[in-house]
């Protein structure tokens, strides 16, 4: 799979980054102050357009309107910060980079327009860019004979995104568990695919694929592939279903998840449709390792327990969990099952077979 970073968070930062650079090539200024201030503004439209998330409105969804409202709070914020430059650059320039800030507000609402032009094959770019460059006034009075440049930039967005996007992975693939009346949830594994080879050879694969040393590279690889999924699913306007992603204890040391599994997960996008299973005992040795920014899953094996109410009960009165998978069940208990009922939680069965 692709190298081991945040995948959603290095594709938007990447996103930002050419926003950037198409700004600065409009406006003709590349210095680091105005590829600063640009940077600001773009990772506030990212925020607000990809991941529904606000620094200014509480609880707002996007809209032009909304996001004019977060980048003059954005524009405040750069003022603000720039107040203590004041007396280290001299007042021309100072005057000149207050100016900057502000009238640059307004502009990047033309840039953005470019992230979201209707690009459905690589030799539609230039005529796309051209028709809009053309048709955006501000944009064609500031750009000068550069157009065709913008849209080699945009065509190097285009050949970068779409390799990544359209990555192929013979070796491995999310095996999906459904659940009995959850059918916009699925429960996410790692399946091995190795093909060409013998049966020898594909025992002897199984056999190290199933070996506990690579419980967490396995998790890693499966974070990976159901990040890009949903970053598909998001570019494509698709509404992506809730996986629920079970962590082992290895990925659990010291009252923390660890740092090479968290840095994998700690994004907007991926919390919002990918929900951490947990083992109840687990959860109990290392409660302080899940911090509430997530949203978790009981997993808990009720073919050895005799009580089913009080167990579920304390499973319920931790007030953590939206989600309970039975693992396991013996099936004199299955109507208990079927019938709980709690506002605060939805018990999940697995479908047969």
């Amino acid at each position: 799979m692709i190298s081991v970073n945040n995948l959603i968070s290095v594709f938007m930062n990447y996103k930002i980054n050419r926003l950037v650079e198409y700004a600065c090539l409009i406006y003709q200024r590349h210095d680091k102050f105005a590829k600063d201030v640009f940077k600001m503004y773009f990772k506030t439209y990212v925020d607000n357009y990809y991941y529904s998330v606000f620094d200014t409105i509480e609880n707002g969804t996007y809209s032009i309107d909304n996001l004019i409202l977060e980048l003059d709070g954005a524009m405040k914020e750069l003022l603000h910060n720039y107040l203590e430059y004041e007396l280290e650059v001299s007042n021309s320039e100072y005057s000149e980079n207050v100016t900057f800030i502000k009238k640059s507000k307004g502009f990047v609402l033309e840039v953005i327009k470019i992230d979201q032009l209707n690009i459905d094959s690589k030799d539609s770019i230039e005529k796309v860019v051209l028709d809009f460059v053309n048709n955006n006034e501000i944009v064609k009075s500031m750009i000068g004979n550069l157009d065709n440049k913008l849209v080699s930039y945009v065509r190097e967005t285009y050949n970068t995104n779409n390799k990544l996007l359209n990555y192929k992975d013979n070796y491995f693939t999310i095996a999906s568990r459904k659940f009995e009346r959850h059918d916009d949830i699925d429960f996410i594994s790692l399946k091995q695919q190795i093909k060409s080879l013998d049966n020898y050879k594909k025992l002897m694969v199984d056999k190290v694929y199933e070996e506990d040393m690579l419980d967490i590279k396995k998790i890693e690889c499966l974070i990976q592939k159901i990040s890009l999924e949903l970053l598909k699913n998001l570019l494509d306007k698709k509404k992506s279903k809730v996986y629920i992603l079970e962590l082992s204890s290895d990925c659990i040391s010291r009252g923390k998840i660890i740092d090479k599994i968290y840095d994998l997960i700690d994004n907007p996008l991926f919390k919002k449709y990918v929900v951490l299973g947990i083992d109840y005992n687990i959860f109990l040795n290392q409660r302080s390792a899940f911090d509430d920014s997530f949203t978790y899953a009981c997993l808990q094996d009720y073919s050895h327990i005799n009580d089913i109410y009080l167990k579920t009960e304390n499973i319920v009165n931790e007030g953590f969990f939206s989600y309970l998978i039975v693992v396991d069940y013996k099936y004199r208990d299955r109507d208990f099952f079927v019938n709980y009922e709690n506002e605060n939680i939805d018990i999940l069965l697995y479908e047969e077979g």
